[in-house]
């Protein structure tokens, strides 16, 4: 524990050292969140009718929470794999007496963290001000959304992390971090929410883990599910954790036997 704690401090001074990228990050957080924003009020128009049963209000809700979600959710797990495999820091990282991936994961969650405090939390204080809205948080809606997302971390680490694994045959693997993206972007929910998806597309991602990183969460907050309806989402997370680890340690066993470093 006293280990993981060093870990953690450590990698949080690391991340404080670049302040300017994360001043930059906070200002392009805004703007994202604010983009999302005004397209919705758009397409709303004027009159700001319903669309599918769901309000302007809650729309503007969800837009905010969902960049606060996705912030904390990010991971980077498979750049950083792919760069520690092609620089040769893998070697050093495998004799870690905790485990690679598990100080992968911590600093996954320390730059997580770090990211969150010092460029979610503010772009998202300052859309909730910029923009008119109300949202009524219910104690069991928060208990519920943070036991979500916290299970989200989880899911799209493990998820990183077994494609990420990849380089391990392929050399290098850079390419797979722009199909994760566009991936992650289409079926988490974080830009356009699945309630608005087309049947087919709908039904695709109940299949997936993507949705229950960022839309799922952010769901739940927004009081637009029962509590039993939440209380399945944490179930099926569950459910994709077990499925994710089992696969993450199936293939990186199987793997790091094969790990070859800049060739040799």
């Amino acid at each position: 524990m006293r280990l993981c704690r060093k870990i953690l401090a450590i990698s949080f001074k690391e991340k404080s050292i670049f302040r300017f990228d994360y001043i930059v990050g906070t200002i392009f957080a805004f703007l994202y969140i604010v983009l999302k924003v005004y397209l919705w009020k758009g397409l709303y128009g004027a009159d700001g009718e319903d669309i599918g049963g769901i309000a302007l209000n809650d729309m503007i809700v969800y837009s905010i929470i969902a960049g606060f979600t996705e912030g904390i959710t990010k991971t980077t797990v498979m750049k950083d794999l792919n760069d520690c495999v092609l620089d040769g820091s893998v070697s050093a990282n495998l004799l870690l007496p905790i485990g690679f991936k598990k100080y992968m994961f911590i600093q996954s969650v320390t730059r997580n963290l770090f990211h969150t405090i010092y460029g979610i939390v503010p772009s998202v204080a300052a859309a909730m001000l910029l923009f008119s809205f109300h949202v009524r948080i219910l104690p069991v809606n928060l208990l519920l959304y943070m036991c979500s997302v916290c299970m989200g971390i989880i899911i799209n680490f493990l998820y990183n992390f077994l494609f990420g694994s990849s380089v391990i045959w392929l050399r290098n693997s850079f390419f797979l971090s722009n199909i994760n993206s566009v991936l992650l972007s289409l079926f988490s929910g974080a830009f356009v929410p699945v309630w608005f998806f087309p049947g087919g597309l709908r039904a695709l991602s109940k299949f997936l883990p993507f949705r229950y990183i960022v839309f799922e969460p952010t769901a739940i907050f927004v009081n637009t599910k029962s509590f039993e309806e939440a209380a399945a989402v944490l179930g099926m997370q569950l459910v994709w954790i077990m499925i994710l680890f089992g696969a993450v340690t199936l293939v990186w066993n199987r793997g790091r036997c094969k790990i070859m470093i800049q060739g040799g």
